[in-house]
């Protein structure tokens, strides 16, 4: 529905070929994210989302808050990715697999396994925009109406919120896990309570 859309809200630009492209790409990305069963596997759909939404936010490279604002999410999402990689290896070093159905299945207890909790979880969060990692998705909205509808609402901030679902049975019983995921929850959703009332 959004590709769509996005051919009647473009009009005759030259450029939609590389925009279909584009958000195929990121679409074939989240399928990969929902559908790994590797963390390796993961983290590799995961960055390819935040890189191919790069470039859809920046689609209208034209104007310097486009650009700045594709900057901005490429940085902020890119930089928890490397929080979720560091996290994952320390789970599969612990545990010596990235199977997540077998870490499911015997989640591992070592005692690397707390900071591995915190280090995906901040990855996660930057994903889904939570405070303190949140101004990404307002300046986001430079992107054009079909990007914004396509990533922010529908697909791309939902990952993060994915990642905390599937990795729950396997870091749930980590100290930090459950305390940090109800308290970042709680305090975004005061925040984005408050700022929607001013």
């Amino acid at each position: 529905l959004v590709a769509i859309y996005a051919f009647g809200y473009f009009g005759e630009r030259d450029d939609l070929g590389r925009f279909a492209a584009t958000l195929l790409v990121f679409g074939a990305a989240m399928c990969g994210v929902v559908w790994s069963d590797n963390l390796l596997a993961l983290f590799v759909f995961w960055e390819l989302t935040s890189i191919s939404s790069y470039a859809l936010i920046g689609f209208d490279n034209r104007t310097e808050a486009a650009r700045n604002a594709a900057l901005q999410a490429l940085l902020v999402t890119g930089a928890g990715g490397l929080a979720l990689l560091a996290g994952f290896v320390l789970i599969g070093i612990d545990a010596g697999t990235y199977s997540l159905s077998a870490l499911s299945a015997a989640p591992p207890t070592g005692a690397t396994i707390p900071a591995a909790a915190v280090l995906v979880l901040i990855g996660a969060c930057t994903k889904s925009a939570q405070v303190p990692f949140h101004g990404w998705l307002s300046a986001a909205m430079a992107a054009p109406t079909p990007v914004s509808a396509y990533l922010h609402s529908a697909t791309m901030v939902k990952a993060g919120v994915f990642a905390v679902a599937v990795l729950t049975p396997v870091l749930g019983d980590a100290g930090p896990w459950v305390p940090l995921t109800v308290g970042v929850g709680t305090v975004t959703m005061v925040w984005g309570s408050y700022q929607s009332l001013r």
